[in-house]
């Protein structure tokens, strides 16, 4: 049976009931890309309160803030298993608070006993905020930070053409850089370029590193404490991922669906990765991010509706319509966002019509074939990308 258009407008805006949600299994099928031209960017606060601070119009840089929310604050990840040197599921029974319970900084959070309680291991919480998830599969617990004034950045340096009440899109000039999997909100610093840990600066402030080397679990503990706001690594240690508690980060089995508060648990820095585990990233993808060395950039991890990835403004005009976005002609395709984001799927044809969406905002809609997937969803032409790395 076909699909009505509001169906199609509700999978296109929510992708709720097309695609399993993404595993770590799905994530060495996922391929990172570099595009360039005329880009547009949506900056979503859906489900949170918030208020736009640009008009229709406006031109604006990168690191510019278009709107302000009253948002949770950063999310802290406690290795408690780790620190009190047990197996992550016998963690449950030494916790003394509640998921959803208010803490303040120095608050008990874990005690383990010992010797028939003549001798305690006490873990106390980092920080004032609310304990709202613990893993049992890495034994660590996250505690979030209490809600603040958070700004929603541009993201794309160019000029402000449409305001909505819960979102902002934006168009400018721009490269991108996708990649497989990443965590954490919008970020904008100068890139620093890397090909060793020794090659680091001790002075990051400010700053997004740029990693030739797989991250590795030293590096990424060290990045936040120099000042660093966000890490771009070609990959990352399989180990590290677990020890630093970013198993239910990078790779969740769930994520928050369109329209609801993103309350992921976020690493003290935004993250995007070019590849899962060691495997390199692609030279020519490299080359690109090595040649904006230096240069100020916008890093963004996850937020809802986004996919990762490193985008750098260029010069030259932005205003106008960009051109029409088609797929005559390409029989496989990068998917940016949507149902099987990263993937690189087959695509099946294009629809005859317009489809609207809930935002009122039209798009044109192509129907794909995933590998292992039985339905064929439909996703916005707009986020396909062609398997070509510059124009």
């Amino acid at each position: 049976m076909t699909a009505t258009t509001q169906e199609l407008a509700r999978f296109l805006e929510t992708n709720e009931g097309t695609v399993p949600e993404p595993v770590r299994d799905d994530l060495p099928r996922r391929r990172a890309v570099v595009e360039r031209g005329r880009l547009r960017r949506w900056r979503r606060w859906t489900g949170e309160r918030g208020a736009c601070v640009v008009q229709n119009g406006a031109t604006v840089a990168a690191s510019h803030n278009v709107a302000t929310i009253f948002r949770n604050g950063r999310v802290r990840a406690i290795d408690v298993a780790g620190a009190l040197g047990v197996a992550p599921e016998q963690v449950v029974k030494m916790l003394v608070r509640n998921i959803g319970e208010q803490l303040a900084e120095g608050d008990l959070l874990a005690e383990q006993r010992l010797f028939f309680g003549q001798r305690r291991r006490r873990i106390v919480s980092p920080a004032t905020g609310t304990f709202i998830y613990f893993s049992t599969t890495s034994g660590v617990a996250y505690v979030a930070g209490s809600a603040t004034e958070t700004q929603v950045y541009a993201h794309v340096g160019g000029q402000v053409v449409g305001v909505f009440a819960d979102s902002v899109l934006v168009e400018g000039n721009a490269v991108s850089i996708s990649g497989v999997a990443g965590a954490g909100r919008s970020v904008a610093g100068r890139l620093i370029v890397a090909s060793a840990p020794t090659q680091i600066p001790m002075d990051l402030t400010g700053s997004i590193v740029a990693c030739s080397f797989p991250l590795d679990e030293t590096t990424a503990r060290q990045l936040p404490t120099r000042g660093a706001v966000g890490v771009l690594a070609s990959g990352i240690v399989p180990g590290a991922v677990s020890r630093l508690g970013w198993d239910d980060v990078l790779w969740p089995l769930t994520r928050p669906r369109f329209g609801s508060p993103a309350y992921d648990p976020a690493p003290p820095l935004t993250i995007v990765l070019l590849s899962v585990g060691e495997d390199a990233c692609p030279t020519q993808i490299w080359e690109r991010v090595a040649s904006l060395n230096g240069r100020p950039v916008s890093l963004l991890g996850y937020e809802p509706g986004s996919a990762p990835e490193l985008l750098a403004t260029l010069d030259g005009p932005s205003g106008g319509m960009p051109p029409p976005v088609t797929v005559g002609g390409i029989s496989t395709a990068r998917v940016r966002n949507g149902p099987g984001a990263g993937r690189v799927v087959r695509v099946t044809g294009v629809l005859p019509y317009l489809v609207q969406l809930p935002s009122e905002v039209e798009v044109f809609a192509t129907s794909i074939e995933i590998d292992g997937i039985g339905s064929r969803p439909v996703v916005a032409s707009r986020h396909l990308q062609a398997l070509i790395s510059e124009p």
